[in-house]
């Protein structure tokens, strides 16, 4: 069986809807993935967070950003990164994750590439959302 789904640009740009803020990563990402949690949900106005996983070393960010410093389910500091004049949720960045930080999926770009290669706090899925197909399942932060 073939995989007909577009494939992943070799560069990826992305930036929040009013244009203010944008960003580049220089590295193919970690991962891709749903992400859950309690904390995620709200942040995102949907039943799940949908990210890409990258090098906090691989991103930069052109614009000015303001900071919501959150607890995560982990109990550790999350960074939660947004374009202050539009509101458009950026990325994630947890203490849990060091090294990694998490880019919203919908903030890139060209996105038709993005499909999860994993899931995040599955214990808190809401009961009408199926689990993806062939996704790795994680009851908290995977370990990368």
């Amino acid at each position: 069986m073939s995989d007909d789904r577009p494939q992943r640009p070799e560069s990826l740009t992305g930036g929040c809807m009013c244009g203010a803020v944008r960003y580049a990563v220089a590295e193919e990402p970690v991962a891709t993935g749903l992400c859950h949690c309690n904390r995620c949900r709200p942040q995102s106005g949907s039943a799940f967070s949908t990210v890409i996983f990258v090098h906090r070393n691989a991103i930069t960010i052109a614009g000015e950003t303001a900071v919501f410093d959150d607890v995560g389910a982990s109990g550790l500091r999350v960074l939660r990164r947004y374009c202050p004049r539009c509101g458009s949720p950026m990325t994630t960045e947890s203490d849990a994750t060091p090294d990694i930080l998490f880019v919203k999926a919908g903030s890139i770009d060209s996105n038709e590439w993005y499909h999860p290669d994993l899931e995040m706090f599955v214990g808190r899925r809401r009961p009408w959302v199926s689990p993806v197909a062939g996704a790795a399942q994680f009851d908290g932060n995977p370990t990368f």
